[in-house]
C-alpha cells in the first residue's frame, strides 16, 4: 500500500509541475519520458481527487424566457455549478448541450 501511495504522490507532483510548465500534456510527457496514456490516467485521478464533492448524475436546468436574460442577443445561457457561464448566440441542440456538460 505504501508503494501505491508513493507512486500516486510522484504522479501528482509531476502533474503539478506540468501545470506550471505551460506545456501541453503531450509535450510534457515527451520531455520527461512519460507515456501519455499513463499521464492522462493519473491526471484524471488527480482531477477526481481535487473535486471529490462533484455530484454525478443530472444537474437542474432553470429555463428562463428570453426577455429575462441580461446579455443582449443571447439565445441561451448555461450557468455551471462553479458559476461560469456559457452564452449561445444561436440555437443549440440538446445533444450538443449534453456533450458539452458531460
Amino acid at each position: 500500500m505504501q508503494k501505491d501511495d508513493n507512486v500516486r504522490e510522484q504522479m501528482f507532483s509531476m502533474i503539478t509541475c506540468w501545470q506550471q510548465s505551460g506545456l501541453s500534456q503531450k509535450a510534457y510527457c515527451q520531455q520527461n519520458g512519460i507515456r501519455y496514456h499513463v499521464f492522462h490516467y493519473w491526471y484524471k485521478c488527480f482531477r477526481d481527487r481535487q473535486s471529490p464533492s462533484r455530484d454525478e448524475g443530472f444537474m437542474p436546468i432553470k429555463i428562463q424566457s428570453s426577455n429575462t436574460i441580461n446579455t443582449a442577443s443571447a439565445h441561451a445561457e448555461l450557468v455551471l455549478p462553479d458559476g461560469k457561464r456559457l452564452l449561445f448566440h444561436q440555437g443549440v441542440s440538446s445533444d450538443f448541450l449534453k456533450a458539452l456538460i458531460s
